[in-house]
């Protein structure tokens, strides 16, 4: 864990318990809010839980439901991963005069200067099935709404390591992404990057977490190991 390691002494990694613990209390809802500040930093609005009203046609609501709730399964042991470009194709050119409200509500919302609007789900990095269908759903009812816009399933890091093929370390989400198609999924690097609108925020960012790790080592070595 990239973060992880720059706030807290390696001796603590050594207690699976603490590990968890600690894991946990920086979840995605603190990255979601760093994922803010940085996009503010680039000249960016930015918005966390943010709520976009929808209207959609009835046979494409009732398509993206069916993709959120019955995906395509592996055959054999030939690996399919969805074409979600494919699925977003079918989608839009479903078209019937009858219409539902939804909302969707977005754990980061940017609006870059130029008006170019991104909506990013932020969930842990080994998602569940439910936290990966619902990050789907929402893609798909922005994206096909608004074709110009961007939507993405959002990790703040890579549990395989950094440039590594994420499936070595989590398969849950294959069913609804392929998690190594950046046009809808952002993981570690290249997620921070697209946020700053620099290629050098990533590493940026992990100097932040190393400098403020002097101060919680510190810390965390006194008043949990009483060192």
């Amino acid at each position: 864990m990239k973060f992880g390691y720059r706030l807290a002494p390696i001796e603590v990694w050594k207690g699976s318990t603490f590990e968890r613990s600690f894991s946990s209390s920086l979840g995605s809802a603190v990255f979601e809010q760093i994922g803010r500040i940085i996009a503010e930093g680039s000249g960016a609005y930015a918005k966390n839980q943010y709520k976009t009203e929808l209207t959609i046609n009835s046979w494409r609501i009732d398509e993206i439901e069916r993709l959120v709730n019955n995906p395509k399964r592996t055959q054999g042991r030939r690996k399919e991963f969805p074409d979600l470009q494919a699925e977003l194709d079918k989608i839009i050119s479903l078209d019937i005069d009858k219409y539902q409200q939804v909302k969707v509500i977005s754990d980061l919302y940017v609006r870059r200067p130029d008006g170019h609007e991104e909506y990013y789900s932020f969930k842990t990095v080994k998602p569940n099935k439910d936290q990966t269908k619902e990050a789907k759903r929402n893609l798909l009812y922005l994206r096909s709404t608004d074709p110009n816009c961007e939507a993405f399933f959002a990790l703040p890091y890579n549990p395989s390591g950094e440039g590594k093929p994420y499936r070595k370390s989590w398969t849950v989400p294959d069913p609804w992404f392929d998690m190594e198609d950046d046009r809808f999924v952002l993981i570690g690097s290249k997620l921070w990057n697209k946020l700053g609108n620099d290629p050098n925020t990533y590493e940026e960012l992990l100097d932040v977490f190393a400098e403020a790790g002097k101060i919680t080592s510190a810390r965390i070595r006194k008043e949990y190991f009483c060192l």
